[in-house]
C-alpha cells in the first residue's frame, strides 16, 4: 500500500508541475501555489516509495499469510 501511495503522490507531483509550466499569463499566481506543492508532493511520494521498498523487501520474502511460505522448513 505505501508503494501505491508513494506512486500516486509522485504522479501528482508531476501533473502539478506539468500544470505550473503550462499556466498562461493571466494566471501566474497559481504557478506559485503549483510549484511548490509539486516539491512537496515529490519529497512525500519519494519517502513513501523508499519506506514501501524497505518494509517490502525485509518482510516479502516470507510471509505468514502466503501459501507455502514456510515449504522446506520442516514446520
Amino acid at each position: 500500500m505505501k508503494l501505491l501511495s508513494g506512486a500516486i503522490l509522485l504522479v501528482g507531483a508531476e501533473q502539478a508541475f506539468a500544470h505550473a509550466q503550462l499556466v498562461q499569463f493571466p494566471n501566474q499566481d497559481a504557478s506559485s501555489v503549483l510549484i511548490p506543492v509539486s516539491l512537496i508532493l515529490l519529497v512525500l511520494g519519494t519517502l513513501l516509495m523508499i519506506w514501501g521498498l524497505l518494509t517490502e523487501c525485509r518482510s516479502g520474502h516470507r510471509h505468514k499469510s502466503m501459501p507455502g511460505a514456510d515449504a522446506g522448513t520442516g514446520q
